[in-house]
């Protein structure tokens, strides 16, 4: 799969939750998935849980939860819940119902949350999931040389020459700005709004964060394993001039979130 059509297989979450008060945005490439898995099986009735991935959907059925309440009609939801529970149980191969018009649809920012709500979020703790953009860059590599076999239930994981070559590939179409995540976190001030959990910290940070609202920590799985790009030292892997680059683009995220920049 190419890279640049990530943008239509990156699929993303939000999870709105009345009954614990806060509002989870994800970005990509940062443990998104994983932890609103998790999530969703805290969430009540009138939470407000957005579709993944089929193949991530299925763990979710299996951990307790599922998506919701994120459609104009929610007479689209019953369909899609039932074909998940179907394969769940019975391993059948399914195709997916459509979605014709979500309310709540695939990376939405907290600032067209907070539009498309129209209700007083105020009170809500908003909160989001950030890792180096050198390891975002790496992982959406893996994924664009990769994603194919994820989906038909293999592993994600590209050797180096793939990894180099996407990467290229990825910043000479734009698509590696798909994980530049700082906007997604603007209210409708413009101003950041979200707290930052650190995804090396991501357990340990979400408990805390969630012990702050009297909610339980629930099992955090980890869906879409890939490289653990944290764990690799970037020039061991990427070019000079490709440091340079992604530098340049995440600029704003290496000051904001307070990951250092390698000199090239």
């Amino acid at each position: 799969m190419l890279i640049s059509t990530l943008g239509q297989t990156l699929i993303g979450d939000m999870i709105l939750s009345h009954r614990w008060g806060f509002i989870f945005i994800k970005g990509r490439k940062v443990a998104g998935t994983s932890v609103e898995i998790a999530l969703s099986t805290l969430c009540g009735s009138h939470d407000i849980v957005t579709p993944i991935t089929p193949r991530d959907e299925v763990t979710r059925f299996r951990a307790g939860g599922q998506c919701r309440n994120y459609a104009w009609d929610p007479t689209e939801e019953t369909p899609y819940h039932a074909t998940i529970a179907r394969f769940a149980e019975t391993g059948a191969h399914f195709d997916m119902p459509p979605h014709t018009r979500l309310r709540y649809y695939n990376h939405i920012s907290l600032r067209e949350t907070q539009r498309r709500h129209g209700g007083d979020l105020s009170g809500y703790r908003v909160f989001c999931v950030e890792r180096s953009p050198y390891s975002k860059a790496l992982s959406l590599a893996n994924m664009g040389a990769s994603y194919a076999e994820y989906l038909s239930g293999g592993a994600m994981r590209a050797d180096r020459q793939q990894l180099i070559k996407a990467l290229d590939l990825a910043i000479g179409d734009g698509s590696i700005s798909l994980v530049r995540n700082i906007d997604l976190y603007r209210g409708t001030d413009g101003h950041l709004a979200a707290r930052v959990l650190r995804y090396t910290e991501l357990e340990g940070a979400l408990q805390r964060f969630l012990a702050e609202l009297g909610a339980p920590m629930p099992a955090l799985p980890h869906a879409k394993k890939g490289l653990m790009s944290d764990t690799l030292d970037p020039r061991s892997l990427l070019r000079p001039d490709q440091i340079a680059r992604l530098n340049d683009l995440f600029r704003e995220e290496f000051q904001t979130f307070g990951y250092p920049m390698i000199d090239p």
